[in-house]
């Protein structure tokens, strides 16, 4: 997900730290500066993903129905967030050789194409359960079950197989911030995965969401159907949220592009530099998105919040519990008791 490859706009034996165009990007900004910062934005990112996604789980697999299309979908959702919420700790500097290097680049990368794939999948069932609502009643409850886990199939393995050149190309570079890793291919290759990226991953499921959240607006206003607002809104909420967060990175990556192909008036480097800076802000927003899913599930869907409630009352009444036991506080202990009775 980042820039790899050599920048040949800049002066090579002023800027001698390493081979991957990223690194050149990143390095016009302070180094001492950037990886404070970077810290911090990933920390607050895990933080927020892990226990957001990890509630969200727990709520779906403890309340929802899962054989429900849009239940089983944002659980793929959580899930792959998790995935790709847990690779951001490791990427400050490598230490963990080149095999985890390879994996690690592989698991960000299904985690992005996955979910933008599930995004779309998501959007496409609203658009047949609103717009061709009398089409999709006439399915029965099991083909509708195997038309799902068939798709869910499709994106796993869609995404497995289109993160593989990440896998195999991946490799430890040492640089001017230390060890790292990145993907080692040649220009043309680079230019060839960024197009595909922006194009498969990015301008065509937007278009495809745009077309179907257009038609389903229109329906809902011209038929009046109040009973599928919330679950509609909710998703769109996720998508503007999904736009937000990646549209400026790959925005990026396009612009970089357009420099690696020695466009004239690109080639500087005051373009680079604020190129540079541009990626380290995208990047970072892009990153955040795996925060969005269960912030809006929770914030914004009733059933989550009750959820969410339910959760943070057990978890208080348990702590209470264990500090009134290793306190030995028996008059508390059975307060404690008493009001989980009650709950029960």
């Amino acid at each position: 997900m980042e820039f790899n490859n050599s920048s040949t706009s800049l002066n090579d034996s002023d800027y001698d730290y390493g081979n991957g165009s990223g690194a050149v990007l990143i390095k016009l900004c302070e180094p001492k500066t950037y990886g404070e910062l970077t810290g911090i934005c990933y920390i607050t990112i895990c933080c927020i993903s892990l226990i957001g996604n990890s509630l969200l789980l727990y709520g779906l697999a403890r309340f929802e129905d899962l054989k429900r299309v849009t239940m089983l979908f944002i659980l793929c959702l959580a899930v792959f967030d998790l995935l790709f919420t847990l690779t951001l700790p490791f990427w400050a500097g490598w230490i963990f050789g080149e095999m985890a290097c390879k994996v690690f680049s592989g698991t960000i990368l299904l985690g992005f194409y996955s979910y933008m794939m599930f995004l779309t999948c998501m959007t496409i069932h609203r658009y047949m359960a609103v717009v061709h609502a009398l089409r999709t009643s006439l399915l029965d409850a099991r083909r509708g079950r195997l038309y799902t886990h068939l798709t869910c199939t499709f994106v796993w393995v869609a995404s497995a197989s289109s993160s593989l050149p990440e896998v195999l190309y991946s490799e430890t570079e040492t640089g001017f911030m230390g060890v790292s890793c990145n993907l080692n291919i040649s220009k043309e290759v680079e230019l060839i995965v960024n197009w595909l990226q922006i194009l498969l991953f990015f301008l065509i499921p937007f278009l495809v969401i745009t077309f179907c959240y257009a038609r389903i607006l229109m329906t809902i206003q011209s038929c009046q159907m109040r009973n599928r607002e919330h679950t509609v809104w909710l998703i769109l909420c996720i998508v503007v949220g999904f736009f937000i967060c990646w549209a400026p990175y790959n925005v990026t990556i396009f612009l970089h592009s357009l420099s690696a192909l020695w466009i004239p008036s690109m080639a500087t480097f005051a373009w680079e530099k604020g190129l540079a800076y541009a990626y380290y802000v995208t990047h970072i927003m892009a990153y955040s998105h795996c925060c969005l899913n269960p912030l809006i599930q929770i914030f914004g869907g009733v059933k989550f919040r009750r959820y969410l409630a339910i959760c943070l009352i057990f978890c208080i009444y348990f702590s209470a519990y264990f500090c009134c036991n290793c306190c030995k506080i028996p008059y508390l202990r059975v307060i404690v008791l008493h009001d989980k009775s009650n709950l029960v």
